[in-house]
């Protein structure tokens, strides 16, 4: 079994007064930040602070590519997760971020173990002379 995205969650900042709370981005390989995010500020469920990670149905996600990683062409990153049953739930921001509300705990899972099986099995993503197709 893989590592439950929940064990890496690492508090940043808290404001107990407002209900915020931030987690620090998650790094994978060479390629990707994972943003995983509950409290009141973010679009999770519940959208309040809990002490237990392990209550929130779904989560508010964030996934960035790194500086220097190809977003198409044949070794685009994004081309190897297109096709995933999860992919839709992350909207794109930018070429180089897409961000998800309300994400259910078990897709969170599911983006972390492919995201990461990604950054292993494809090095090639990643170049100094990488760009960026519109």
């Amino acid at each position: 079994m893989s590592t439950d995205f929940r064990t890496l969650l690492i508090e940043s900042q808290r404001d107990e007064a407002t209900g915020e709370r931030w987690f620090e981005d998650i790094e994978l390989g060479n390629a990707f930040y994972l943003s995983i995010q509950a409290s009141t500020l973010h679009d999770s469920t519940p959208s309040a602070l809990l002490k237990d990670v392990n209550e929130y149905e779904a989560f508010q996600v964030t996934l960035q590519l790194k500086r220097g990683v190809f977003t198409c062409g044949k070794r685009g990153a994004w081309d190897h997760l297109s096709d995933k049953p999860w992919w839709d739930l992350l909207e794109e921001d930018s070429p180089i971020l897409r961000i998800g509300a309300r994400v259910p705990a078990s897709k969170v899972q599911q983006i972390y173990d492919d995201v990461l099986k990604v950054s292993l099995e494809h090095p090639e993503v990643v170049s100094k002379k990488a760009r960026t197709c519109q």
